[in-house]
């Protein structure tokens, strides 16, 4: 693609403001709506679920008994157990391994990721950003990991035919 086509493809961009809200639009929102309502959204099963974190923060907040800690991984964990909780339907004990590894994973996936090797594509030729790159590899196959057997989780318990959602969480990055 020639540098006038991508400027023209980037001024051809509306973004949210300029989109046109027509039938499609529409479509596409009640979908998003649905799909939000099955999670919990604008229900009382939302709010039951932050509740339960939120206590259990305060919990461990209370066991430091008065002495100076570091919040972030309590509330890392108390987070992504919100979102856990919403997408498998359980949630993980803060000392569970997989759950910490998953945390952290996610936490150097995000620390590592750069825009230079993106800019500048030899970059990625030199030992620092491919070790990025490899770690960034790394974290996301064992994210992928974890999902595709949480996942594998769900449908044993619920009973569904296993093989779709395997076939769709595969695709997941690709």
């Amino acid at each position: 693609m020639t540098v006038a086509e991508q400027i023209s493809v980037i001024l051809s961009c509306t973004g949210i403001i300029n989109h046109p809200y027509n039938f499609d639009f529409k479509k596409h929102h009640q979908l998003c709506l649905s799909i939000l309502k099955r999670f919990g959204f604008g229900q009382r099963v939302m709010e039951t679920r932050i509740v339960i974190e939120v206590e259990n923060m305060i919990s461990g907040i209370q066991a430091k008994q008065g002495h100076p800690f570091d919040p972030r991984q309590l509330i890392t964990s108390c987070v992504a157990n919100v979102v856990i909780n919403m997408l498998f339907g359980r949630r993980f004990d803060h000392s569970n391994s997989d759950f910490q590894r998953l945390i952290s994973d996610v936490n150097g996936f995000v620390s590592d990721v750069s825009f230079e090797p993106s800019v500048f594509p030899l970059l990625r030729l030199l030992p620092y950003y491919r070790k990025r790159i490899a770690s960034i590899i790394a974290s996301h196959r064992r994210f992928k990991d974890f999902v595709v057997a949480k996942v594998e989780e769900c449908y044993e318990v619920c009973g569904f035919m296993h093989f779709v959602a395997i076939d769709t969480v595969n695709h997941m990055g690709q």
